[in-house]
């Protein structure tokens, strides 16, 4: 398994209905997928951390990378883990303005 970092840029306003919208999308997708995680919003950026299979985040990462909402896609980070932090999080919505736990996570 791994875990990756990712950040990027929102190409329009969202708004916190918007938010949950593509965490709710990522919740189904993600169960299915065994795929576990976070993502932040600060009102401009995206911070998201996935954990799954090296191949099924691979893949998923490519498919967000896709995404019109956003730009200047980099991954930040990436890592093989034995366990999960996010466990039982098909993906857990966080609101922090300076992403410290996205950032922690990839320590941990």
């Amino acid at each position: 398994m791994i875990r990756l970092l990712y950040f990027s840029t929102a190409t329009q306003n969202m708004s916190g209905a918007d938010v949950d919208e593509i965490i709710a999308h990522s919740v189904k997708n993600n169960t299915e997928r065994d795929v576990t995680g976070m993502l932040a919003y600060n009102g401009r950026n995206f911070c998201q951390v996935l954990e799954g299979e090296k191949g099924t985040v691979d893949d998923l990462v490519e498919v967000i990378r896709a995404d019109v909402r956003h730009s200047g896609f980099k991954v930040l980070g990436e890592k093989p883990i034995t366990q999960r932090h996010y466990e039982g999080w098909a993906m857990k919505r966080v609101d922090d303005l300076d992403f410290s736990e996205a950032l922690n996570v990839m320590d941990a």
